[in-house]
This record gives C-alpha cells, sequence and structure tokens, in this order.
C-alpha cells in the first residue's frame, strides 16, 4: 500500500512493505536535522547540468530482504533540476549496521539519461549521508558522449570538452561550460541550443513521444508529436508502461486516480467498487 501525504513545505511518498516500513521523502532543499525521523539516508545527487534532468526516479535495497520500490520524485516534471537535489529514504525497520544500497535514474521528458548507486551502512535512529554520482554513456535525446579521455575542461564557458580540449559547439560536438562534448542524434535533433544541449527547431530534442525531428517539429509518423503519457511506436502514438505514469485506456494515458478509471504505470484501466488506492489499485 502507497500512502500519498505532505509535511510543511515538502512532499513526501511513504512505502508500506510487508517485510518493513520503508519510506521516500521527495526532493528536499536543504537539510534539517530536526526533521529527520529517525533511521534515515540523507541522499545527495550530482550530476552534469547540462543533462537538464526533471525527474529522479529512486529505488533500493537493505540487506536482509527489504526493498524500496522505485518512486519518482518530483511527480510531476515541473522544473529543471540543479546538481545537489537532496532527499531522504526512511529506513525505519532496518536493522542497524545492515547494508543499504539506493539506486537513482535521472530522466528528462521521461527518458534515463543518466544513472548512479551508492551504498552506505545503517544507524539505528540516525541520519547517514550518501552521495549518488550519476553518470551517462549518452547525453540528452539520443546525443552520444565523445567517449575522449577528457570529460571536463577548465575554463571553457562556451564549449565542450572532446580528448581533454576546449571545443566549440557544433551540432556534432554540443556542450557548454566545458563539459563533455555530445554528438547530437541526427533522428532526434536538428540543431546543438546555446545552452549546450541538443534540440529540435526552438524547443528540446524530441523524446520518447516522437519518432524524428523534421523541419524543426518533433514528429510521430505524418503527426505531431505524442501526447502526455505516450510513446512514439512505429510512427503511432501508443500508451506504454515506459511513458504513462497512470493507467491506459485504449492509446490514451489518463491519470488513474479515478474509481471509474484506476490504475498506475502504464497499466490498463479498471473500475473500482468503492475508491481507487494511490498505488492504483481497487477497494
Amino acid at each position: 500500500m502507497i500512502i500519498v501525504g505532505a509535511t510543511p513545505g515538502r512532499a513526501f511518498v511513504r512505502l508500506l512493505l510487508a517485510s518493513g516500513l520503508l519510506s521516500l521523502v521527495a526532493l528536499a532543499a536543504c537539510r534539517d536535522p530536526a526533521a529527520a525521523a529517525g533511521t534515515a539516508l540523507f541522499v545527495t545527487t550530482e550530476f552534469e547540468p547540462s543533462l537538464n534532468l526533471t525527474q529522479l526516479r529512486v529505488s533500493g535495497t537493505v540487506a536482509g530482504g527489504m526493498d524500496v520500490p522505485a518512486s519518482m520524485i518530483p511527480e510531476t516534471a515541473d522544473r529543471t533540476l540543479q546538481s545537489g537535489e537532496t532527499f531522504r529514504v526512511l529506513l525505519t525497520d532496518a536493522a542497524n549496521g545492515a547494508q543499504a544500497t539506493v539506486r537513482v535514474e535521472g530522466l528528462r521528458n521521461g527518458t534515463v539519461l543518466a544513472t548512479g548507486e551508492a551504498s552506505a551502512t545503517v544507524r539505528d535512529g540516525y541520519e547517514v549521508e550518501v552521495t549518488v554520482r550519476l553518470a551517462s554513456g549518452t547525453n540528452p535525446d539520443g546525443g552520444t558522449s565523445d567517449g575522449g579521455s577528457g570529460t571536463f575542461c577548465l575554463d571553457c564557458k562556451n564549449g565542450c570538452c572532446r580528448d581533454g580540449v576546449c571545443t566549440s559547439a557544433t551540432f556534432r560536438t554540443c556542450g557548454a561550460g566545458g563539459v563533455a562534448c555530445s554528438d547530437c542524434s541526427t533522428l532526434k535533433a536538428d540543431t546543438c541550443t546555446a545552452q549546450g544541449t541538443c534540440g529540435c527547431g526552438n524547443g528540446p530534442a524530441c523524446g520518447a513521444n516522437a519518432g524524428s525531428c523534421f523541419a524543426g517539429r518533433c514528429i510521430c509518423g505524418f503527426g505531431g508529436a505524442c501526447g502526455p503519457g505516450l510513446a512514439c511506436m512505429d510512427g503511432v502514438c501508443r500508451c506504454d508502461p515506459s511513458t504513462c505514469a497512470g493507467c491506459c485506456d485504449g492509446n490514451s494515458c489518463l491519470d488513474g486516480r479515478d474509481k471509474n478509471q484506476c490504475g498506475k504505470n502504464g497499466t490498463d484501466c479498471k473500475k473500482c467498487d468503492k475508491r481507487c488506492n494511490a498505488d492504483g489499485s481497487c477497494d
């Protein structure tokens, strides 16, 4: 059962498992020791700003068979995340001295761009700090890393790093601020933006909701890009678990919190007798 609630100025998701109680607290602007609820991990994420991540998918395990089910934070991609974002994983029933591992995936437009994990030893009643560094062999929406030995160049404000050399930003060497250059995908992008990211027309590079970038527009088949929660598959917009956080009604992705259209993570919508729970199950 998943129970969604809130504390002043901070949303959280509490995950109640048969093997114990684990909780994931959403992005926190800063650390507040007084707010730490007992045994927990205080996680700091680090990643290249040029990735323009909008969400983090967090999961984990604790030695002894306890799991932290995957959760998306924030639930809605409403801003660009900054390297240094933090959140808490509450481990209420974890054994003292157990090894806990937290895994983080960084996403933009529903596409995973970077991943990382880190482990720490649980201290009963204490909050343990851990840093997860997200790394990626690919850059936003199909741009691939140059693979050179230099992944960051100093004094390279307007360019990117290729083989340890500061290089001017182009479609084939896209980047800014000295990060590793990426080769923009000709399928999903047609330009390197002033921010050093691959783009399509005046917007970001196309994501899973489009098959290609054509004449400065993301398209799927012969039409425009698919709507929210839909994936472009073989030129057709389809509701898919990889893109729909709610439930699928045919090829429509619905919110999934209505008792008449209940579901989560791209499952088929179902009608509930009494109510729709936050985890997509019915009562």
